[in-house]
């Protein structure tokens, strides 16, 4: 009779451990590719200065570092109490769901982070001070010439420094300003302006709102929503936490917010939130988000290039000063702040990141290698870095300008270039009549021709399909 209690509960544990399909308190390689909310830590490059040359100007344009949630999730994540008692009630009552033990433990301690309140919406996170030092330190130690200051009596005029008039990009820069020279007091940066159309350019271009809310730019993410993909994502999480019936796509968005914000903020932990998700379930909503920013801000519309151009422009300002032997009055350093939109709809243009083949909510599987994945194109701190060399001829006495562009300190391997090391006069081939054809004009020329393809109805279902839950959580 004991032999057979013994076996029984031998049985009885093995059928528990393999209805738990997953467990990530076990696993020492978890899923960390979440898109725009990706910690950077993650995902940035080892920064490779060409060192035969003489760095002249280094031209800087980044993400603000990690941030809280905006003001429309906040009072979603709180719901997530509540989700997490129900949770471990259907484990351990219902005995229902297939968390592991390790996994339910968490979730049964899980508490939501003192900072996820209104009063901080949007606000850096102390990771996200982080994320802005650790880049200046990393820049100052490749461009030991450009930003370690001898003279500190012309830190104003050898550094330019910029921020959209938001907390959490004034405090990037703030944090990178110290991470480069000590103090946050070393510069005085210049104040942004009331239309900034440099670093907040989609805020100032009517035409870009209204293409955005008419075109129906989230068509195919609506699609993914109800497909197959995502309704077995529905289907697997809901039966994982012990649901029978389906958690609402909402509910399910929440959930993902907070593991990958949860994971940005502490980044030597993993959120108890992601536990409710497999790999393959996170990669499908990975998937998703790049699905929505391809057109919301990338290759999908060509309105995108088109708004991405003016950092561009101001660094071919920059650099051609550079062309010649006089150029003392440049600074050695140009840095600014901003947004997702500002670097994604600069990768757009720059053509960094574009797919030969469209991304369809339809081709989900054939697109794993995609080159538009938000993961890399657009964390939190990401950045655009470009520095102007002058470079010395071996076979003469030439001096030549050459350029060397990083995204997110990965070198950009233009067809054309040297592993990265771009001629000047190559890159202004390339890009240089962009530059000199940029301008925002287009922002103010909305009228019959953007909306005559479009019924009343179908700008009443737009503006109801942009407050839907999916939006509101990706774009701040």
């Amino acid at each position: 009779m004991y032999a057979i209690t013994v076996f029984l509960a031998f049985l009885a544990y093995h059928v528990t451990a393999r209805e738990s399909d997953y467990c990530l308190a076990n696993d020492n390689e978890p899923y960390l590719y979440f898109g725009t909310k990706s910690a950077y830590n993650f995902m940035h490059g080892n920064l490779k200065p060409e060192l035969t040359c003489k760095p002249i100007q280094i031209f800087v344009i980044s993400r603000h570092g990690t941030r809280y949630p905006g003001s429309k999730v906040i009072p979603k994540m709180k719901t997530l109490l509540n989700l997490r008692q129900q949770i471990v009630f259907n484990h351990e009552e219902r005995k229902m769901g297939h968390l592991c033990e390790e996994d339910l433990q968490n979730f049964k301690f899980w508490q939501l982070d003192e900072h996820v309140r209104e009063d901080m919406a949007d606000f850096l996170s102390p990771q996200g001070e982080a994320d802005l030092k650790e880049l200046a330190l990393r820049l100052r130690e490749g461009f030991p010439s450009l930003l370690k200051p001898n003279d500190t009596s012309r830190m104003n005029s050898n550094y330019l420094f910029e921020s959209t008039k938001t907390q959490r990009t004034e405090a990037s820069m703030e944090a990178f300003i110290e991470g480069l020279f000590g103090s946050k007091n070393a510069v005085t940066p210049k104040t942004a302006p009331q239309n900034d159309t440099l670093l907040h350019a989609n805020k100032n271009c009517p035409t870009w709102e209204e293409a955005t809310n008419n075109e129906g730019y989230y068509t195919e993410v609506k699609k993914f929503n109800e497909g197959p993909e995502m309704q077995n994502v529905l289907v697997n999480v809901s039966r994982r936490l012990g649901f029978t019936e389906n958690l609402t796509l909402d509910t399910v968005n929440i959930m993902y917010d907070m593991c990958r914000f949860e994971k940005a903020w502490r980044i030597e932990k993993v959120s108890t939130w992601c536990a409710a998700f497999s790999k393959n379930e996170l990669r499908t909503l990975e998937y998703r988000e790049d699905l929505n920013y391809y057109y919301y801000t990338g290759p999908g519309r060509d309105i995108n290039a088109k708004l991405g151009c003016p950092p561009m422009k101001n660094m071919f300002e920059h650099f051609r000063k550079l062309e010649g032997d006089n150029y003392s009055e440049e600074p050695k350093g140009i840095f600014y702040f901003s947004h997702t939109v500002t670097l994604q709809t600069l990768a757009t243009l720059l053509g960094i990141y574009d797919n030969h083949e469209k991304l369809l909510a339809s081709n989900f599987k054939y697109m794993a290698k995609r080159q538009w994945r938000t993961t890399f194109v657009g964390p939190f701190a990401t950045n655009f870095i470009a520095v102007f060399y002058k470079c010395n001829d071996t076979r003469s006495s030439n001096i030549h300008n050459k350029v060397l562009l990083h995204w997110a300190e990965r070198i950009v391997q233009y067809e054309g270039c040297n592993v990265g090391l771009c001629d000047w006069e190559f890159l202004k081939q390339k890009l240089g009549k962009k530059a000199d054809e940029c301008n925002m004009d287009f922002c103010y020329n909305s009228g019959p021709s953007i909306k005559s393809n479009f019924s009343m109805l179908n700008l009443l279902f737009s503006f109801f399909a942009l407050v839907s839950t999916f939006n509101q959580s990706f774009y701040i």
